[in-house]
């Protein structure tokens, strides 16, 4: 039984009662219990905030595939005629693709057994079109995990054969992503097909320069001399020496 204190103003309070071992524990355990609570919900919402898609890469994802054999037919016609214009010299040539060629021919070609146009880690890969600019959204999936890698960069050709990409953005899913890591990663893949590739910042953005070396199966050299993006199409040109 709790004796009662008497304070100077003459007040009577009853003496807090101590907590027991047994109390302690218990009150850590349900602290503990709540903070991890609270990280997992963290990282629920930070899971859900990765998985958002972009609009362009919803409406690609869900053209049906009787369409996507349609267009990704129309790609492979088009790179045969691209590679029978290459071989011949002093040609001038021209090439023209929409992004939802390209989707096609990613969506067909891509998830064809031993294809190698992707890493494994990388899975439904789609791009858009806009003026100047190119975006690209994909699946990637580490550590078991599967996120959305949103990502858009310009593209210039200042002088033949010299193509300059500038990031703009870069998320995974709606949470930011460093551009500076994505630049890099994207200088690495680049690297490994073109050989030359320098990296470099332009108003305080990342950018990488590919300095193209393309020939034909003769050894003649493909110059790539015009580069022009416009809403859906990206257009090229050049000459055969």
């Amino acid at each position: 039984m709790s004796i009662p204190k008497k304070q100077k103003s003459g007040q009577v309070v009853k003496e807090r009662k101590k907590l027991t071992i047994r109390q302690i524990i218990r009150l850590v355990i349900y602290g503990f219990a709540g903070l991890l609570l609270v990280f997992f919900l963290i990282l629920y919402l930070l899971y859900l905030s990765a998985q958002k898609e972009p609009e362009f890469y919803r409406d690609a994802i869900n053209v049906p595939e009787d369409v996507q054999k349609l267009r990704s037919a129309v790609v492979v016609d088009k790179i045969v005629e691209l590679n029978n214009n290459f071989q011949s010299r002093s040609k001038s040539w021209s090439g023209e693709f929409t992004d939802d060629e390209i989707n096609a021919y990613l969506a067909i070609e891509a998830t064809k057994s031993g294809s190698k146009l992707l890493p494994s880690e990388v899975s439904n890969p789609r791009i858009a079109f806009a003026a100047n600019s190119i975006m690209i959204a994909s699946r990637i999936r580490q550590s078991g995990v599967s996120v959305v890698l949103n990502i858009s960069f310009s593209a210039t050709l200042p002088e033949p054969n010299k193509l300059i990409f500038k990031m703009r953005t870069s998320q995974l899913g709606s949470l930011p992503l460093s551009k500076e890591y994505v630049s890099n990663l994207a200088a690495d893949v680049f690297r490994r097909q073109w050989g030359n590739v320098t990296p470099g910042t332009d108003g305080g953005e990342p950018t990488f320069t590919i300095q193209l070396n393309l020939k034909n199966s003769t050894g003649k050299k493909v110059n790539i001399e015009h580069v022009e993006i416009q809403e859906g199409v990206l257009r090229f040109a050049g000459t055969t020496e």
